[in-house]
């Protein structure tokens, strides 16, 4: 018998809550660290793979949505729709860019570079709300930004310009996240998350029509397979996941495990094609991991619990 009073076996809702959106985090992150991988398999040119992502993400997700019945009663206005299309936009360019990273780093690389979005989000912040971050999240930025310098070796003799191309690739997929935070922050408030993630779907896929590649589809049963698996379970089911999170457990626990995704990442790029960073790319992308747990978990700041949440309702769609 427990000194509360309370039965050993017995969990508050709360708790119990709780841990269900710790699991519904960690598997997400498992998924989307695995993306990587499902793109190399796909064989297909990034801006191809972004557009079939759309089209089966958008049928995936409206299909769920509409099984809950999220649409009724569902109206935008000018601004809302305006909002929508500059965040489906800098969403979906968000992909492009991490896709293109994959292949001219690696995936593990391009992961751990692209966990610094939310010090970009800082850095916006300033920019655009003129908000005055503290002292402590700007010693975390710089902090990653050492890491990014680190990982990126710019003054080794092997680092290639494909290399350094990549690093930046990454850090412009962070770029674009962000800004997609910021964005759909303002439809949070009057939108479901599932219905705006179907609205941008729907939009990229317009969007990237007439960038695609068409002479170039996938042709095997592998490709084939790699890409449905992208719009099904890497879009329609993770987000599923990632809402279901959202709900139940608390900012600390998923800005925690979302650096899973990243270290699942690493571990596919070596399992799948024996590629492991050196002692210098492990000591850089350390900072940068280690900088963004402290940052979300509100180490030495009092306003980073709301930023980071910020961060995290918007759709991990690295991703």
């Amino acid at each position: 018998m427990r000194s509360d009073g309370l039965k050993g076996n017995a969990a508050s809702p709360a708790t119990a809550d709780e841990r269900v959106g710790q699991a519904y985090m960690f598997a997400a992150m498992v998924i989307a660290g695995t993306i990587g991988y499902f793109v190399a398999l796909s064989g297909q040119r990034p801006f191809n793979v972004v557009l079939f992502r759309c089209v089966i993400g958008t049928v995936g997700l409206a299909t769920y949505c509409w099984c809950k019945d999220f649409f009724r009663g569902l109206r935008f206005t000018g601004r809302q729709l305006l909002n929508l299309t500059l965040s489906a936009l800098t969403l979906i360019f968000n992909w492009y860019f991490l896709f293109t990273a994959y292949s001219l780093t690696s995936i593990g690389v391009a992961s751990v570079v692209y966990n610094v979005q939310p010090f970009l989000l800082v850095l916006a912040g300033v920019l655009f709300r003129r908000e005055r971050p503290t002292h402590s999240a700007v010693g975390w930025l710089v902090t990653a930004f050492c890491g990014v310098v680190i990982l990126a070796q710019p003054t080794a003799d092997h680092s290639s310009p494909d290399y350094l191309l990549g690093v930046g690739c990454a850090l412009a997929a962070a770029g674009l996240y962000a800004t997609t935070t910021l964005l759909t922050k303002q439809l949070a408030a009057s939108v479901r998350p599932e219905v705006i993630a179907v609205c941008h779907m729907a939009i990229g896929a317009v969007a990237f029509i007439p960038l695609a590649d068409f002479h170039r589809l996938p042709a095997t049963g592998q490709q084939i397979f790699a890409i449905a698996a992208l719009g099904l379970f890497h879009t329609t089911f993770m987000y599923v996941l990632l809402y279901g999170a959202y709900q139940k457990a608390v900012t600390g626990s998923i800005a925690v495990l979302g650096l899973v995704y990243p270290l699942v990442a690493t571990i596919v790029d070596f399992i799948a094609y024996g590629k492991l960073m050196n002692g210098q790319q492990v000591f850089g992308g350390a900072l940068i991991l280690f900088a963004a747990s402290m940052y979300a978990k509100g180490f030495g700041t009092r306003k980073t619990a709301k930023a980071a949440r910020a961060v995290e309702v918007t759709e991990k769609q690295d991703g």
